[in-house]
């Protein structure tokens, strides 16, 4: 079902309603007063972001990569911390 804004007339609240486009609302769900729901037009957006040149799989191997060297660290500090030790 598509989804529609009203506006209240008398809360001014904005809701979004789902309903056929058949149908249309008329009375505010939020303050409950009859006959004034005002539809508004839907906001359009369009994100004209760029392509970015990574793809899933170079992400996720750079992010395991990344876990790695991480997981070393804390490995060689706690060994650190339990020998005592600096290598």
């Amino acid at each position: 079902m598509p989804k529609y804004y009203y506006e209240c007339q008398e809360c001014e609240t904005i809701l979004k309603i789902y309903h056929s486009m058949s149908e249309t609302k008329q009375d505010c769900e939020a303050c409950e007063t009859k006959n004034t729901l005002k539809k508004i037009p839907n906001k359009i957006s369009y994100s004209n972001r760029e392509k970015e040149d990574k793809k899933v799989g170079s992400v996720v191997k750079q992010s395991i990569e990344d876990f790695r060297s991480d997981l070393e660290e804390q490995k060689q500090r706690l060994k650190n911390e339990l020998y005592g030790t600096d290598n």
